[in-house]
């Protein structure tokens, strides 16, 4: 989620990202924000794919198909 105590959706992004191990963790930012520049920050910083709620099953399915791989 974006909004998370003590660190937002992007911080945390940003650090998987920076730290080699987690680097190429796919990563899906699900937010109630889906304003165009949070959208662009996220992309920049490497996000796999945004969610805005409210998200329905086939479109959180499909979302993370597209990230993973197909869920069996």
């Amino acid at each position: 989620d974006f909004n998370m105590p003590k660190l937002d959706g992007l911080q945390l992004l940003k650090a998987i990202r920076s730290y080699a191990p987690t680097k190429k963790t796919p990563f899906v930012i699900l937010t109630g924000r889906g304003d165009r520049e949070l959208v662009q920050k996220a992309a920049a910083l490497g996000v796999n794919n945004f969610l805005v709620k409210p998200v329905s099953v086939p479109v959180l399915q499909k979302t993370l198909e597209a990230v993973l791989g197909k869920l069996q």
